[in-house]
């Protein structure tokens, strides 16, 4: 039968499809006037005012060019490395754990978890953000509306098994005509492992919209439940679990993504379920990927993770970048 031999997490954001001179500092200026997406380190919506007076000065020695640059530097390395270990375990699968952010589903349609086992995967072109070059940096993470393989038969095993396992999935067989996979699956396929023919498995996890987001617990479950799954797969297929997302933001807590990654290197089972939810809100949400794979990676080893608090305001607005393989 099929086995996971390896889980790798990633960080997929805007900061790293473009040189920080233009996208960080662009983000930076969007910060500003987002009233909606900015939750503080205990999870309470704040402007941008009221965060720069919290901050008191704590990021303005992270906020330089040279600073910048050193940070995307070390981030664009961090996924080249995992490209490059990831096809050293030449996987013959990868099922790849991700959120979607209404390309696929909207408020009319919204599942706490859905796989997909159609044909083919095509991602999303770029989605009008009213700026060229937000439209720009889509394309950098993968949103180029190309098409990669997926595994139809692997899917609907998983499919299958989950729900002998008491999980009530969504499932879905194409994307809508103008639709397509979004950023979370595009930069796993079309940047991370561009060049790199790796059938795919879709798993997606309603981390971002209220009401129906999954606790961390049932995260957790989910990814032990897709191991047991990829066990009972035919075709001693050697799989890749890949959570994409995450970690902090749009506001960084770097204490909490810390604590993340300490708990998945240790296999801490216990601190990943019990993940207070109040502070998996906007950006944050997408923990909950990494929490399902760490579930489906219990018989691995840490291999090597690298986390990089990259701040981008005088808010402490930015995304705390991480990247791990587990093997």
């Amino acid at each position: 039968m099929s086995k996971i031999v390896a889980v790798a997490g990633t960080s997929h954001s805007p900061m790293l499809g473009m040189e920080p001179e233009r996208m960080w500092r662009l983000r930076a200026e969007n910060d500003a006037d987002n009233d909606y997406d900015l939750f503080d380190q205990n999870g309470d919506i704040r402007n941008f005012d009221e965060l720069v007076a919290a901050a008191d000065g704590r990021y303005d020695d992270d906020l330089s060019l040279d600073v910048w640059n050193e940070k995307y530097s070390n981030a664009l390395a961090c996924v080249d490395r995992l490209r490059e270990e990831l096809i050293e375990l030449k996987p013959d699968l990868l099922v790849v754990i991700g959120d979607d952010q209404e390309e696929l589903f909207t408020p009319r349609n919204q599942p706490a978890i859905a796989v997909y086992y159609g044909e083919k995967i095509e991602t999303h072109t770029p989605i009008d953000m009213g700026s060229a070059l937000l439209s720009e940096v889509q394309r950098d993470l993968g949103m180029d509306g190309e098409i990669y393989p997926a595994h139809p038969q692997a899917a609907l095993h998983i499919i299958k098994e989950l729900i002998s396992r008491d999980f009530d999935i969504a499932t879905s067989s194409e994307t809508e005509t103008e639709g397509g996979f979004g950023h979370a699956f595009a930069w796993v396929v079309g940047r991370m492992l561009k060049n790199i023919t790796i059938p795919m498995v879709p798993v997606l996890i309603n981390t971002y919209y209220p009401p129906n987001q999954p606790t961390p617990g049932r995260c957790y479950e989910l990814g032990r439940a897709l191991s047991a799954a990829v066990d009972s797969l035919p075709g001693d297929l050697r799989v890749a679990v890949v959570a994409s997302g995450g970690l902090s933001h749009f506001v960084v807590n770097d204490e909490l993504d810390r604590r993340i990654l300490e708990a998945m290197r240790t296999h801490d089972e216990t601190t990943l379920r019990t993940l207070p939810v109040e502070q998996l809100d906007s950006g944050t949400s997408e923990v909950r990927n990494w929490i399902a794979a760490a579930g489906s990676g219990e018989h691995l080893t840490h291999r090597w993770s690298e986390y990089i608090p990259a701040w981008r305001s005088a808010a402490g607005t930015g995304v705390g970048l991480a990247f791990g393989l587990w093997t």
